[in-house]
């Protein structure tokens, strides 16, 4: 693979220093900007009369052949006047908002600039402007106004993400994604460094359906693309600053300045975004809190007309307190078991979060000509993370954790676009490459572990023969004394072994139970000594007597340390093409297919110190690091065919999408899961565009599919464990069915209409891949709401030419969820609604705008939860983390 690495790295440098050869003699035409002077990328500019079209590039210069010197050009842009104007030499073309349309945003899906209208796949995309409207800094804000998708944000570091109904949320080294995660064209899926902030952002393209063709191995169910701004070639800026309930204090903006005209600008943006925790922790400290620095440089050089370089750096902060996971079944002393109320986590403010994530990202850019583009895409990501936090979710000392994972990662891929006629398309091939480890420490007071669970396992391994014993005791004395031994007998057992402790009264024993000592005090009551009793039988005898002795009042260790490391090292190579043929006036047929090679390697290590009692409670000690790897080779594709007609799109699509196969060591070194690679066969038919002069828009999509090998996670016990530990396997099958709507209207000038809708059925199967059974048979998918909505206005009315106030309500509701495969009761959360408030006003004085608003979050405090179950569950101690309360604060923003 190193080898490849180099080969493919060569073929890069090859292709771009053949830049300056081969192009075709274009001549720059002209610029086209907005009507603040700003320009406009991806204006569709088309010579009357002929089939010739190209469209702006970044900095909104646009380009016609030599040949091309007379004629009358047309500019479309999506949310703007259309205009024609005859070819002139050095064109300044400024387009003029016609606020009766709807700004509709450009997406790049299918690797070029389209209309979201005219992409044959069910997309939705929210542009900047729209996140700064709604209020959205965070991508589980997000995902409230997107039908289909789910964020689940426990923390930065423990992201969940679901696409129609499959999860993506394993923060394990080895995992592989089933939902691929990109920012500016870098693949960031692993778990732990995936959650970014919402800072100058351009547009967030969600795409869903299987969508390896066009987001690589991990778009099993689609993909999440986080696009930033990029450097203009215009001095312009913001700074926002923003304070509310729960200290809830922020500021974020950016500076855009050129530094060589036309050849050289730069972009530097930022964001801090804090508040205090709202669950406050009894044991120090508050929970549920956050802190978040992120800072962005972005570099764009130009180095002739047809070409140019973005490098772009990341660096994102988390400093956040603990996560709440609150147990429902042993209260704070002074309080309750209520996820939103006060908690207990004993380890105070010890707990919470640190994490480093960090990036380079060098995207290139070539037009040969007007038919044909080259791009590359390099990616550099690092991060690191540590965790600590309370997993049993009471005051005990039963499983206090922490977590550190790290990990780097390089990316490059190179792309080659050709678009002539009738045809539109690309081929292009990629290297992936990452190593991540990932290290889980537990801590425990068995001493507290005993009562609260381990009593059972030491109950399974002791208790038959203690048992035995009790029965024969009373056989062995005159009858005299039998009843009154046997009645002693038996109370004995209920002390020694009881159903369950209660734990408010007993919390802590120092030793297993003395039977040797308790036996003995109660027989010395009748003057007989179990000693003797016991000798008289001979060797069966003394073996009774040994095993009672050894399993008596043993010292319970208030210091249980373990810990266990995974290691996960990816890479692979791939090739790719997709393309689009118009076959007849509106009918398009698209084709898309990927292959790939995998290897992985997988490891394993423990250093625990097993229990000479209990064994470990989760993580089996090895004596070195133990590995495993695999190859794989695959292919996903599509297939496509869309209809356009008077500015709508009708398309039908199948599509396959694969999860990698997986290597899992089950924390044991003897435990390995070979899975197999998930796939998932989809169909989909869809119907989008725009009514009533363009006014409103829709986009309607239908689809269902097959899931194969579904990898998934049970407990189970193991030999060894005193937990019940998560058991990987492959044999699953599910299926869902599913449909999803978005409109927005466009009511008058200064009001506008949107709302989203899903619907999403899926469930497992009958019977697995072998035909047997399925434990979850008929369930629901976890973390899957069967219907989602959101709805929302944008009202807005010009006190003056300068001054205008808005009003911007919306209310998204998402319907009862199952928080675990098994479709626990106890782990749900019904339906419920969330209203999200701003208000402002906006003015403009000279070249600077004023924004000033107030906003609500959760207006109304609706209480819910955002996961429930955990590590706890392990152990029998469910936790239960709430979402957030109503949020207040007032924003200044600045713009110039």
């Amino acid at each position: 693979m190193k080898k490849f690495k180099r080969l493919f790295l060569s073929l890069s440098l090859v292709a771009f220093s053949t830049l300056s050869f081969g192009a075709v003699d274009n001549v720059n035409r002209g610029v086209v900007v907005d009507d603040n002077g700003q320009p406009l990328p991806g204006v569709v500019i088309a010579l009357m009369g002929s089939n010739l079209s190209v469209v702006t590039n970044a900095s909104g210069a646009f380009s016609l052949p030599s040949t091309v010197n007379k004629g009358e050009l047309q500019f479309s842009y999506i949310g703007y006047k259309r205009q024609r104007l005859n070819i002139t030499d050095n064109m300044k073309v400024v387009m003029r908002q016609d606020h009766k349309l709807l700004d509709e945003v450009l997406v790049t899906t299918q690797k070029r600039n389209q209309s979201a209208v005219d992409v044959p796949v069910a997309v939705s995309a929210l542009s900047g402007q729209s996140l700064q409207m709604l209020n959205v800094k965070q991508m589980d804000e997000m995902a409230q106004y997107i039908p289909g998708l789910q964020v689940q944000l426990q923390s930065p570091n423990n992201p969940g993400y679901v696409i129609r109904g499959v999860t993506s949320d394993d923060g394990a080294s080895y995992s592989q994604p089933r939902i691929s995660v990109f920012q500016d064209g870098v693949p960031m899926s692993r778990s732990r460094a995936s959650v970014v902030e919402l800072f100058d952002m351009e547009r967030v393209e969600v795409v869903k359906g299987p969508q390896g063709t066009l987001f690589g191995r991990g778009a099993e169910i689609g993909a999440m693309h986080f696009i930033n701004h990029k450097p203009v070639n215009y001095v312009t800026g913001e700074v926002a600053l923003n304070y509310g309930t729960h200290n809830q204090r922020g500021v974020s903006g950016f500076i855009n300045t050129p530094l060589i005209k036309d050849k050289l600008s730069n972009r530097f943006a930022f964001s801090y975004d804090a508040h205090d925790g709202f669950i406050k922790n009894l044991s120090g400290g508050s929970l549920n809190g956050k802190s978040a620095l992120a800072l962005r440089n972005s570099t764009r050089l130009f180095t002739d007309d047809n070409t140019y370089f973005d490098l772009i750096l990341n660096y994102q902060y988390d400093d956040y307190p603990g996560t709440s996971f609150k147990s429902n079944s042993l209260a704070p002393q002074g309080g309750d078991v209520s996820p939103f109320t006060a908690a207990s986590l004993e380890e105070g403010k010890r707990l919470g979060i640190k994490r480093h994530v960090g990036g380079a990202t060098l995207l290139s850019n070539h037009d040969y000509n007007n038919n044909l583009h080259l791009s590359t895409i390099t990616g550099f990501r690092a991060f690191k993370s540590n965790e600590n936090f309370d997993a049993d979710g009471t005051y005990l000392p039963l499983l206090d954790c922490e977590e550190n994972e790290k990990g780097v990662q390089f990316s490059h891929e190179m792309r080659l676009n050709y678009n002539k006629g009738n045809f539109n398309g690309f081929v292009g091939a990629s290297y992936f490459y990452e190593n991540s480890s990932q290290q889980a420490v537990v801590r425990s007071n068995l001493q507290s572990l005993y009562p609260a669970y381990a009593y059972k396992a030491f109950a399974a391994k002791v208790q038959p023969q203690i048992t035995k014993l009790a029965a024969m005791l009373p056989t062995m004395l005159p009858a005299a004394y039998q009843p009154a031994v046997s009645q002693m007998m038996t109370g004995l057992l209920n002390k020694w072994f009881p159903s369950s402790y209660d734990l408010t009264k007993t919390s802590k024993l120092t030793t297993t139970p003395d039977f040797y000592g308790d036996v003995k005090t109660a027989l010395a009551a009748y003057n007989i000594s179990i000693d003797d009793m016991l000798a008289s039988l001979g060797t069966q005898g003394q073996t009774i007597l040994t095993t009672i002795k050894s399993a008596s009042a043993l010292p319970l260790n208030p210091s249980h340390y373990e810990e266990g490391t995974n290691y996960g090292i990816n890479q692979a190579a791939e090739v790719f093409a997709d393309g689009t043929l118009t076959v007849a006036k509106g009918l398009s047929l698209t084709a898309g297919l990927r292959g790939t090679y995998e290897h992985q390697r997988t490891g394993y290590k423990s250093s625990t110190q097993s229990d000479p009692l209990f064994g470990s409670i989760l993580y089996q000690p090895t004596d070195k690091t133990v590995y495993a790897s695999d190859n794989y080779y695959s292919w996903v594709g599509r297939l496509v065919a869309n209809y356009l007609f008077s500015g709508n799109n009708a398309y039908v699509s199948i599509s396959r999408g694969r999860r990698p196969g997986v290597i899992a060591f089950n924390n044991s070194a003897d435990n390995i899961s070979h899975l197999k690679p998930e796939i998932i066969v989809s169909y989909e038919i869809g119907l989008k565009g725009a009514l009533l002069n363009k006014t409103l828009s829709y986009d309607l999509s239908a689809y269902y599919y097959d899931w194969s090998h579904f990898q998934t996670m049970t407990l189970t016990n193991s030999t060894g464990s005193i937990a019940k530990v998560y058991t990987a396997n492959d044999a699953g099958k599910a299926h869902c069915l599913g449909f999803e709507a978005g409109i927005r209207y466009a009511i008058a000038s200064n009001v506008s209409f949107f709302a989203n809708y899903a619907y999403i059925d899926g469930k497992f199967n009958d019977n697995d891949e072998n035909g047997n059974a399925q434990e979850y048979a008929g369930h629901s998918f976890r973390l899957t709401p069967k219907t989602t909505y959101s709805i929302g206005v944008d009202a807005g009315y010009d006190v003056s030419k300068s001054t205008r106030i808005y009003f911007r309500p919306s209310y998204v509701y998402k319907s009862k969820v199952y928080f675990e495969d098994d479709n626990d009761p106890q782990l749900t959360q019904d339906g419920y609604g969330l209203v999200n408030v701003n208000l402002g006003m906006s003015r403009k004085i000279k070249h600077v705008i004023y924004d000033f608003s107030l906003y609500g979050k959760n207006a109304f405090n609706k209480k819910y939860l955002i996961d429930a179950g955990n590590s706890g569950n392990q152990i029998g101690f469910p936790t239960f983390i709430a979402g957030s309360p109503s949020v207040f604060g007032a924003q200044l923003r600045l713009s110039f």
